[in-house]
């Protein structure tokens, strides 16, 4: 799930002159804490057929001042990496380079598995990809983070329940799962002549999963609902409810009361107020929740890391954290914009939680130190 343009801009407000937004930039914007870099942390990232150059992101992180993580490669089936050498290799670029920026310290470890060729052998790749993150005896991930994802619909259930037993474990394990929510609004399917009705993505719906939106972040901080609904860049943060997994308890109080609602947070992840990559050794814009995905995976690592120089155990539960904890926990609410997208009528971003932005962004430093108490 990907949104991308080339430089420059096309004449739109945005940062840096339609340079993208740097580390630099998030790390101000977010208020991420000065001290914490992901040291002792290591960060999972699932890729399928998207390879990656190394070169590509040491140019990013050399760019930005930034002496960027170890990465290992890891195949799941054989999978190779083939370098960064297609377009749709962004995909793995952009998750490297801004999980690698902004938790530099960190330890990444890019798990590749096939995507095969239809959505059936795609689910059954990610059974098989969660299923060796679980029984890796050589990694030890605090937080996995995933960017893929369609609607539920598309899916053989069977598959989507099984993401959701193999997240739990994962989750009690003390690896937090970050799926990003998807870029087709509350429409949700990459197909866009689907039926025009509401969709929820999977596996952003699995209960224990933290499911990641995206929002529209202007240089001076103020964030809207992510939406574009022009002819070029078009996209919306995913949001709505399961069809599948019914409202957990922890969602009491929120949303529609039927089933599992996402997002339950939302980063910056509108092409227009995009954030710079290098791919083939050249500068270019990106956006979607793919890219808000690893950047709060980033924010995990950062707090396992001020978790464990007290003593304590990475996070687990997060995404019932999220919730009992909403009154206590710094959101940056957001209460304007929808996710209106492809003819589909989206939810609206009101006070509190939404099926859009989920509570909203963080004030991450703030967020960070709340966790260090639960």
């Amino acid at each position: 799930m990907i949104r991308r343009r080339l430089l420059p801009g096309s004449g739109d407000q945005v940062p840096n002159n339609g340079q993208g937004y740097l580390p630099s930039d998030i790390l101000n914007l977010y208020n991420f804490p000065a001290g914490l870099d992901g040291s002792g942390q290591t960060i999972g990232i699932l890729e399928f057929s998207n390879g990656y150059s190394v070169q590509d992101a040491q140019q990013f992180w050399s760019m930005n001042g930034i002496n960027g993580p170890s990465v290992t490669f890891v195949s799941v089936d054989g999978t190779r990496n083939d370098g960064g050498v297609s377009p749709n290799d962004a995909e793995a670029s952009l998750d490297l380079q801004w999980a690698g920026a902004l938790a530099p310290g960190a330890d990444i470890v890019i798990y590749e598995a096939n995507a095969g060729n239809t959505y059936e052998t795609f689910a059954a790749s990610v059974t098989r990809a969660l299923q060796y993150v679980l029984d890796d005896p050589n990694h030890h991930p605090s937080v996995l983070s995933i960017s893929y994802g369609d609607a539920e619909a598309t899916f053989p259930e069977t598959d989507i329940s099984a993401w959701a037993d193999l997240i739990a474990k994962l989750d009690a394990k003390g690896i937090t799962v970050c799926v990003a929510s998807g870029d087709q609004g509350a429409y949700g399917m990459h197909d866009l002549n689907g039926p025009k009705v509401r969709h929820a993505d999977a596996p952003a719906t699995v209960p224990m999963a933290v499911a990641v939106g995206g929002t529209s972040l202007s240089p001076d901080g103020t964030e809207s609902a992510w939406t574009y609904l022009g002819p070029q860049n078009g996209g919306a943060t995913g949001g709505g409810f399961s069809e599948i997994f019914p409202q957990p308890s922890y969602q009491s109080g929120f949303g529609s009361g039927v089933g599992r609602g996402v997002p339950d947070v939302a980063f910056n992840a509108d092409p227009a107020t995009g954030y710079q990559i290098v791919f083939q050794g050249q500068p270019m814009v990106v956006g979607g929740t793919s890219v808000a995905c690893p950047v709060f995976a980033a924010v995990v690592a950062l707090a396992n890391q001020q978790r464990a120089s007290a003593g304590l155990a990475p996070l687990s539960g997060l995404v019932n954290t999220l919730y009992s904890q909403a009154g206590n926990i710094p959101y940056r609410d957001i209460t304007s914009g929808n996710n209106s997208f492809n003819g589909v009528t989206g939810f609206d971003a009101v006070p509190g939680w939404d099926a859009c932005t989920g509570f909203g962004s963080l004030d991450v430093s703030t967020f960070i130190n709340f966790l260090q108490t639960v």
